[in-house]
């Protein structure tokens, strides 16, 4: 026996249409399976640890999106005798960038062990280990992972950083480890050199990608409101 055997052609047309609807929801069920839910681990707990909120602009986990609102600023170049060795000025700015942006992921001592970590695959580096570091672990190399983030990771370029608070992230990700990092290229410090010296910098307006969002429909509603009659509405000025 066939099923056509029992349904119309139209019957047969609106089984079909409902199991797509089905198929589509299984699909997007795996999706969020597969993909979303592992992002969302490091919310569960065993009891022993309390849940994490995101916190509006931590990067390199979740939703690198959602930063803060910043206003453009201008920053113009820069000695190269107040970033390239630590400071006690420029390591509480670099402390402070690293509670905001990286604890979350890597631990607020750097042991990788954030609970926002968790769920991530590869895991946040373990700043206090001197093993597989991906660019390297000197300050040069730890400013490249900065500036252009690690593809294939959670590592997010942090480049709408400008480039001091960049090198105060390096030399306080540098100082979580009490171990020997190497000793530096000269000839990579020296182009860092050449490149706070040379060069300002803008940094450009930002605001979070969602807020962008939820304003450019506002406007778009604003702009095409009609009345109960259909006719479009118009301002008074």
């Amino acid at each position: 026996m066939k099923l056509s055997d029992y349904l119309s052609p139209e019957e047969l047309k609106r089984l079909a249409s409902a199991l797509l609807v089905v198929l589509g929801f299984i699909a997007i069920a795996a999706f969020f399976g597969f993909t979303v839910v592992p992002g969302l681990r490091y919310q569960a707990h065993d009891g022993g640890e309390a849940q994490v909120q995101a916190v509006q602009g931590e990067t390199g986990w979740l939703d690198p999106t959602e930063y803060p609102t910043m206003a453009r600023e201008v920053i113009p170049p820069i000695d190269p005798k107040t970033v390239m060795t630590p400071n006690p000025a420029l390591m509480a700015r670099g402390k402070a960038l690293f509670a905001q942006n990286c604890a979350t992921c890597h631990g607020p001592e750097g042991k990788g062990d954030g609970a926002a970590g968790k769920g991530l695959n590869p895991k946040p580096r373990n700043f206090t280990e001197p093993a597989a570091w991906k660019n390297g672990m000197r300050v040069e190399d730890i400013y490249k992972t900065l500036d252009e983030g690690i593809k294939g990771s959670s590592m997010v370029s942090y480049n709408y950083l400008s480039k001091r608070d960049r090198m105060a992230l390096a030399h306080v990700v540098q100082s979580l480890g009490a171990f020997d990092h190497g000793a530096s290229d000269p000839k990579a410090i020296a182009s860092l050199e050449k490149l706070f010296a040379s060069a300002g910098e803008v940094i450009p307006n930002r605001i979070p990608v969602g807020r962008a969002v939820n304003a450019l429909a506002r406007e778009y509603a604003e702009a095409h409101a009609t009345s109960p009659s259909g006719s479009p509405l118009t301002k008074t000025p």
